[in-house]
């Protein structure tokens, strides 16, 4: 008897049984027959698998955004929903460029970041990457910790299929187009401010076809002029809704998405084709022109069927100077764009779009340093060298109210905000009480008007005093600031000196100049037997709350 220990491994249940029944035929071995069932794709099991069911993306568009390099610039309000659902949507290699740290005053609408972050002073592209990562750690990340400039762009860009403009100034947006129509890349742009949102494809298709397919405009054609400087205001001044740049972002990554997997383009045009209709008679269809649009989102419309507009765009300008024809160019005598020019910074981006100088409308003599101001303002109820008691300024602050509201204060100011000046003239200033008749101050509602000297909350009354009666005054109504000063200073009246405050020393300038020239014109047209009013000071405060706020820092 064999050792039963000797038997091999490899050795299987049918052949041990084989060697028990040496006496009967050995049947023949048969291969099984191949499975009808064949596996799913592994792609189709995975992550992406309801992304895949979308008849636009299916197998084949997944595998197309799973080899796609996309550059995101800007990682804030747009750049950061657009990071997260391009990170989902399984881009081969996400780049992330931003020269910035994460705020806490970015957290309401930049997504990405978190409050940790902020808490360090992180990155934004190293904080983008860490949340990117943890949602879908398959895919490839690269940081660009830069802002862009003419010296980095194209060789960054050119690393790049596609790139999404999440940026919040002018001169940048022309510099990322510029570098997109040189390298051939298509370009996702947006823009947000207060409760309003634009998105554009620019660049797509990035070169014209044999079919007749047109190349598409770039940011110049659209925009062929760049907004005043004086205009350009960002989010930290007049404020952003978070889900507005939400939508936007997200749209534009979804503007990506249907881009790359229809290979790079948007719908083509359609080619004409022939069929047949309901008599049996061949038809040739005609070719459907492509249409350039730009997409307009309010959320404070009116009718919510109009808080999306879709708006119409001629298309590539020939003239353009960074996607225009040669020989259109020539014709005028215009250099086009290329590599070379903006690498070595002949297009001076900034000079285009112009540089946001300082308004330049009063003379030296009618303005005051932030340091003198905040002194002599300090000081305003001392008595002068004759012992008399010196005469209160008034404070006019020229912010719109909810600037106002939310930031700092002189304390004892009035506000009259710069939109009902430039709206009303010079009956804006009305509330001020230098007319001959009674004094009127219009209804002001809780969010401006006059502010209680300590606690700084508007006050929401018809007439207020300025400055607020002491207590243990009779309730009264009070005079107004000018008139009040009329009445006490005896036979000679006189007003005292008003200081015009905004946020930068610009909208004070015009303000102050308003007054003035109301000044002037009812001083022409008093009688020369009336008594002359003397008044005071009137001027404005130089830089106005940015450099109040930095000599309380700095003491400069």
């Amino acid at each position: 008897m064999s050792d039963p220990s000797h038997i091999p491994d490899s050795c299987s249940e049918g052949e041990h049984h084989e060697d028990q029944s040496t006496s009967l035929p050995s049947k023949p071995k048969t291969q099984s027959a191949p499975s009808l069932l064949l596996p799913a794709p592994s792609l189709a099991s995975g992550r992406y698998n309801r992304q895949m069911l979308v008849p636009q993306v299916r197998l084949r568009g997944q595998e197309l955004l799973l080899a796609s390099k996309v550059l995101i610039i800007g990682l804030g309000g747009l750049g950061s929903p657009a990071a997260l659902y391009l990170s989902g949507a399984g881009i081969g290699i996400l780049g992330l460029m931003d020269g910035d740290n994460v705020e806490t005053s970015n957290l309401h609408r930049q997504i990405v970041h978190t409050d940790f972050a902020a808490r360090l002073g992180q990155s934004k592209v190293h904080s983008a990457a860490a949340r990117c990562r943890e949602l879908n750690p398959e895919i490839a990340y690269v940081c660009h910790e830069e802002s862009a400039s003419a010296s980095n762009i194209l060789d960054i860009v050119s690393q790049y299929d596609l790139v999404l403009d999440c940026t919040d100034n002018p001169a940048t947006r022309y510099l990322i187009s510029d570098a997109c129509v040189v390298l051939g890349k298509v370009l996702v742009s947006g823009a947000a401010q207060r409760g309003e949102g634009m998105l554009i494809v620019l660049n797509s298709p990035p070169t014209s076809s044999s079919d007749g397919d047109e190349k598409g405009p770039c940011y110049r054609c659209v925009f062929p002029r760049p907004p005043a400087p004086e205009t350009v205001r960002g989010c930290s001044e007049i404020g952003i809704l978070g889900p507005v740049v939400g939508v936007i972002g997200t749209l534009m990554a979804g503007e990506t998405i249907k881009i790359i997997t229809s290979r790079g383009h948007l719908p083509r045009e359609t080619k004409a084709k022939q069929h047949v209709n309901s008599a049996g008679a061949s038809v040739e269809t005609q070719r459907e022109k492509r249409q350039h649009t730009m997409l307009l989102y309010n959320t404070y419309a009116s009718d919510p069927r109009s808080m999306f507009r879709t708006i119409s765009l001629r298309g590539r300008r020939k003239d353009c100077i960074t996607c225009g024809d040669d020989e259109t160019l020539a014709t005028k005598g215009l250099s086009k764009v290329t590599a070379e020019i903006i690498t070595h910074g002949r297009l001076d981006y900034q000079a285009f779009c112009g540089v946001f100088e300082d308004v330049k409308l009063l003379g030296e003599d009618n303005r005051i340093q932030a340091r003198d101001f905040l002194q002599e303002h300090a000081g305003a109820e001392q008595q002068d060298e004759s012992g008399k008691l010196k005469t209160k300024p008034i404070v006019v602050d020229v912010r719109e109210e909810h600037e106002y509201e939310l930031g700092p204060k002189v304390r004892g100011s009035l506000n009259i905000p710069i939109s009902q000046i430039l709206r009303h003239g010079n009956g804006a200033f009305d509330v001020l009480g230098f007319g001959p008749g009674p004094s009127f101050a219009p209804e002001m509602g809780p969010d401006g008007g006059m502010v209680d000297q300590e606690s700084h909350i508007p006050v929401a009354t018809r007439h207020d005093s300025f400055p607020p009666k002491p207590s243990g005054q009779s309730d009264q109504i009070p005079p107004s600031p000018a008139r009040e000063t009329k009445e006490n200073a005896g036979e000679e009246p006189k007003y005292p000196s008003i200081y015009f405050v905004c946020q930068r020393g610009n909208d004070s300038q015009i303000a102050a100049q308003k007054l003035m020239e109301r000044i002037e014109a009812e001083a022409g047209m008093e009688q020369e037997t009336a008594r002359k009013r003397k008044w005071g000071w009137i001027g404005d405060v130089k830089g106005g709350f940015l450099a109040m706020e930095r000599h309380a820092r700095t003491g400069v």
